[in-house]
């Protein structure tokens, strides 16, 4: 059965499903020099006139119609595509996801397996070493009468305590393009002076592009000098590099305190971090 597409000048298209439908259309239109026929076998739009000189040997349609101005022609019907639209959306639902995987796979971090991590706390910048002997004799000098025994060996602690109190930071480490993470991170003191401590506060620092990120901070009470005072760090800390240092470390035991943010206690520079607390 033959189909057509029908207009009369108007925005609307009917689609029409045989000659006697298209005939009652022409019939019923009130200008049909501007009435538009598409026949399905063809590609193109044609007036009634040229319908009926393809149809020969048939009856036309209409009798011919009075000439009148040229009317833009009506536009083409969409393309109809061959592919049917639910195979057109699983393609697109395809590419789609092999878009999403592939951007994926470029941009994710891999992370690698590397050498663990094990850092010694740097000497502070506010302890210098000391001739402890000269410093002694220096004492002595000025007091006018030698140092029992104690007192040297308390004046000596003192000190030279970077050498006696080792501040270290150990952890496993995994690298990518951005850099590194620490996990199992564990931060122990090892304690040879001979005395107690009382306590000590060590602050551990996560640094990116030669500056502190992030920054956490670890208390440490009655660390014995016979076995390491350890602690287990829980966070997972990323970036270029780790350091630990002692914000403060107290002993009454040898009348020491130490802090970070002092350049000495009691302006006494023979003696830096004696104390009575």
């Amino acid at each position: 059965m033959e189909k057509y597409l029908f207009t009369d000048g108007t925005n609307v298209i009917r689609e029409v499903e045989s000659r006697e439908e298209l005939q009652s259309l022409i019939q019923s239109s009130a200008e049909p020099a501007k009435v538009r026929i598409w026949i399905f076998r063809t590609n193109e739009w044609i007036s009634i006139a040229d319908f009926n000189k393809r149809a020969s040997g048939q009856n036309s349609l209409v009798k011919k119609a009075e000439p009148v101005a040229e009317v833009k022609e009506p536009p083409k019907p969409p393309h109809r595509s061959a592919i049917p639209g639910y195979l057109k959306k699983t393609s697109i639902g395809i590419i789609g996801a092999a878009v999403i995987f592939l951007v994926y796979n470029f941009t994710r971090v891999t992370w690698r397996k590397a050498s663990p991590l094990n850092v010694i706390a740097e000497r502070p910048a506010n302890t210098p070493e000391v001739n402890v002997d000269s410093l002694i004799e220096t004492v002595e000098a000025l007091r006018g009468q030698n140092l029992d025994k104690i007192t040297r060996t308390n004046l000596r602690i003192r000190n030279t305590w970077p050498d006696l109190i080792q501040l270290q930071l150990t952890a496993d480490r995994d690298i990518s393009r951005d850099g590194s993470r620490y996990y199992n991170a564990e931060v122990s003191i090892d304690n040879s002076t001979g005395y107690n401590l009382d306590n000590a506060v060590v602050k551990l620092d996560v640094w990116k592009d030669n500056e502190v990120s992030g920054s956490d901070t670890i208390q440490f009470s009655s660390i014995t000098y016979a076995a390491l005072a350890k602690r287990k760090l829980e966070p997972v800390y990323r970036g270029g590099s780790i350091s630990v240092s002692f914000i403060s470390i107290k002993s009454k035991v040898f009348n020491f305190c130490y802090s970070s943010e002092k350049k000495s206690n009691y302006g006494n520079y023979n003696d830096r971090w004696f104390c009575r607390e």
